[in-house]
């Protein structure tokens, strides 16, 4: 055998052993019976109750691969969700309340993040056929200088909101407030029922919220993502566990490496806006995470 044949072989070796690690399936862990999941029953496009959203479609892709159910423990996504959820024991059984959370924030003290399954970036949005083509901010400032001024739908502290101002657009605005009492209500109303309904002409939010909720409606709507912000306000998510499961956070990394072309698909059904051709600047400061041991 020559010594070109011999590497021949050890690298068809390491090829073959790759592909067999890539495509082992993934097993729970000692004891896991269930994929429980920690969501928001009325949080469109993320989850609800019926399990239309797309982290509930990801966590039965998830249940797939393991080969185990999937089970919700519901509570709104506002302040305190990660206290209430999947750092609370059931005081009959000591159990957690449920042991992954959705969509969390790829740089996070409060629970341990997974690498990012999707990203996105602040959007706006108007009504089609209505004479005019906003691509930009400094557009609406055009359009509404041009013609009748365009009334803007922004939620309370808002990202687009400083630059909205400085365009001398301050006076156009209605502010909505991002989180009312009644929990069933979704940031989507602001597409739904103010731009739906001609309340306002254009609004600002974020950008898989605007894209799934223009393409629902039944009024033809535009979704432009403001990809004018730059790479700094393009934020990425993560599942996210307990910091002590550490087990249970690396099987969840190894589940999105090898399921990402399925992830992405079901991302890709709820129309979020396009990141491509984002202002490279300004950049996005890197973070250095926290030791974890």
């Amino acid at each position: 055998m020559t010594h070109f044949q011999r590497w021949t072989i050890l690298l068809s070796g390491l090829l073959l052993g790759s592909v067999t690690a890539q495509a082992e399936d993934l097993k729970p862990l000692p004891g896991q019976e269930a994929v429980r999941v920690c969501a928001d029953g009325y949080n469109l496009p993320y989850s609800n109750k019926e399990k239309e959203g797309f982290d509930n479609k990801i966590a039965e892709l998830l249940g797939e691969e393991l080969g185990i159910p999937v089970e919700y423990y519901w509570f709104p996504q506002r302040i305190g969700f990660s206290r209430n959820t999947i750092k609370k024991t059931d005081p009959e059984t000591g159990r957690f309340m449920c042991d992954l959370a959705m969509s969390v924030p790829e740089h996070t003290d409060f629970i341990k993040p997974t690498k990012p399954y999707w990203s996105s970036i602040e959007a706006m949005v108007y009504r089609s056929g209505e004479g005019y083509e906003l691509k930009t901010m400094e557009d609406v400032a055009r359009v509404s200088k041009e013609g009748k001024p365009l009334r803007i739908g922004l939620f309370d502290r808002g990202v687009a909101t400083k630059k909205l101002i400085d365009l001398g657009l301050g006076n156009q605005i209605e502010y909505y407030q991002m989180m009312p009492g009644d929990a069933r209500v979704n940031a989507g109303r602001i597409v739904e029922d103010a731009l739906a309904n001609g309340e306002i002409d254009v609004a600002f939010l974020w950008g898989p919220i605007a894209g799934y909720y223009a393409s629902v409606s039944d009024v033809p709507m535009t979704v432009q993502p403001l990809n004018e912000l730059g790479e700094a306000m393009i934020f990425s998510f993560s599942m996210g566990t307990r910091y002590q499961d550490k087990k249970w956070n690396e099987l969840l990394n190894k589940f999105i490496d090898k399921r990402r072309d399925d992830i992405n698909a079901i991302i890709a059904e709820y129309n979020f806006p396009s990141l491509e051709n984002v202002n490279p600047y300004p950049k996005k400061k890197p973070r250095k995470d926290d030791d974890d041991d």
